[in-house]
């Protein structure tokens, strides 16, 4: 008996066929699970992979919609549309996303936030416990508002050191920006003890560590799109000879009155009044001594070929651009009059420059419109005051120095709105 069941398994023990038979019946709910939970696997990763792209594109999208300034609530149906057009096989499937604006980093309100899941029965899991399988995804999207910067103080020289230099005792109180169009690493430059309160300081290159220590003025180093905003002005001629300049004295007074026309020079020598026109410099300069008191009212003055001012401290000033009717009726086009509007004294870009012009006054000052010295330095110092315009300074290189006392810019209730540079809008996938 016990031979015959020895020799009984060892026949088994030698049949291959049973041997393989065995291992398939043991293996093969193990084989068809590892099917399965690949095939749901794979599955699964598609759902998610899909899911999150469609989310991160929602985000983008409505943080663009936001930071363009499209609309105040169109960013969720902006966001909802991304989302649907890069769905394919959870298209059916998909909750419908929730948008909302968040903060980030510090900031309030400045991102978007898109959530969405989607839900199905896979393929193995499914058949084995009945239930659906559900993948969720999340981005956020922060974006900056593009932003227009306006300056009434511009140095347009683009490698100067100190193209703007500010020094002394200056009291500097404009409130509308200082502007270096200079790529220096120290574009903007102060020495002294200033007090300096001009809201935002820009350059195209460094500005002085002085402003983080003394002023809460925003600063905006290294910027890429500041230009002159002046630089397509062509600067009008006045071919008629300037009057002959000759005090008056009638009573107890003495004056002065010129008309407008081409001068090598003016130098005053009492009282003057200039009447409305343009006037251009050419070669000398225009100087205006300490005690005199100079009214102009609608003036355009052109330097050429070298031509300078040089307005000395103690003199009391009165000058007002001209508007564009008043530039028409000097023969001016209509296009080149509204251009040109505005403008105080400006030098002609093609020709020579001077070396410095200065610009000095008194509590009694006034001075209303644009100064643009492309090609020279202009230092600025004394007091004036602005009564119907915005006083706008650009030039090459500006120094603001000694006595200099400027509190205001532009008139109560008016701002500069000379454009120096600009930011585009930006978005960044920040989850």
């Amino acid at each position: 008996m016990r031979g015959k069941t020895g020799s009984l398994i060892g026949k088994i023990a030698r049949t291959s066929k049973g041997n393989v038979t065995v291992l398939m019946a043991v293996a093969a709910p193990v084989l068809i699970s590892a099917a399965g939970f690949g095939v749901d696997t794979a599955q699964w990763y598609m759902w998610k992979r899909e899911l999150q792209y469609a989310v991160d594109q929602a985000a983008i999208g409505a943080a663009w919609s936001i930071a363009k300034g499209i609309s105040k609530t169109a960013y969720t149906e902006h966001a909802k549309q991304e989302f649907t057009a890069n769905l394919a096989a959870t298209r059916t499937f998909a909750t419908t996303p929730t948008v909302t604006q968040v903060n980030y980093n510090g900031g309030t309100l400045n991102a978007v936030s898109v959530k969405a899941s989607a839900s199905k029965s896979l393929p193995f899991f499914g058949f084995v416990t009945g239930k659906s399988t559900t993948v969720s995804a999340a981005a956020q999207a922060s974006y900056t508002k593009g932003a227009t910067y306006t300056s009434c103080i511009i140095a347009t020289n683009d490698t100067a050191d100190g193209a703007i230099t500010i020094g002394g005792s200056a009291i500097l109180k404009s409130g509308c920006g200082l502007a270096a169009l200079s790529n220096s690493t120290n574009a903007v430059r102060v020495s002294g003890s200033p007090t300096i309160d001009v809201n935002y300081v820009m350059a195209a290159g460094g500005i002085d560590d002085w402003f983080n220590t003394n002023t809460d003025d925003v600063i905006r180093e290294y910027m890429t799109t500041l230009s002159d905003p002046f630089k397509a002005l062509v600067a009008p001629n006045n071919t008629a000879r300037g009057s002959t300049y000759s005090c008056v004295k009638s009573g107890n007074t003495t004056q002065a009155t010129i008309n407008p026309g081409t001068y090598t020079s003016i130098s005053t020598s009492c009282n003057t009044v200039m009447n409305p026109g343009i006037y251009v410099i050419d070669t000398g300069i225009f100087t205006i001594r300490a005690q005199d008191i100079v009214t102009a009212n609608g003036v355009l003055i052109v330097l050429r070929n070298g031509g300078s001012f040089k307005i000395n401290g103690g003199a009391a000033l009165n000058l007002t651009a001209m508007t564009a009717t008043q530039l028409q009726s000097a023969g001016l086009s209509a296009t080149q009059a509204a251009l040109l509007e505005g403008m105080l004294i400006m030098e002609d870009r093609n020709t020579s420059g001077s070396n410095t012009s200065t610009l000095n006054g008194n509590s009694n000052s006034v001075i209303n419109g644009t100064i643009y010295l492309p090609k020279s330095t202009i230092a600025f110092g004394g007091t004036a005051r602005v009564t119907s315009r915005c006083l706008q300074i650009t030039a090459n290189m500006i120094s603001i120095q000694g006595n200099v006392n400027m509190t205001n810019f532009c008139p109560a209730g008016m701002t500069t709105d000379t454009k120096v540079g600009t930011d585009a809008p930006k978005v960044i996938l920040v989850s």
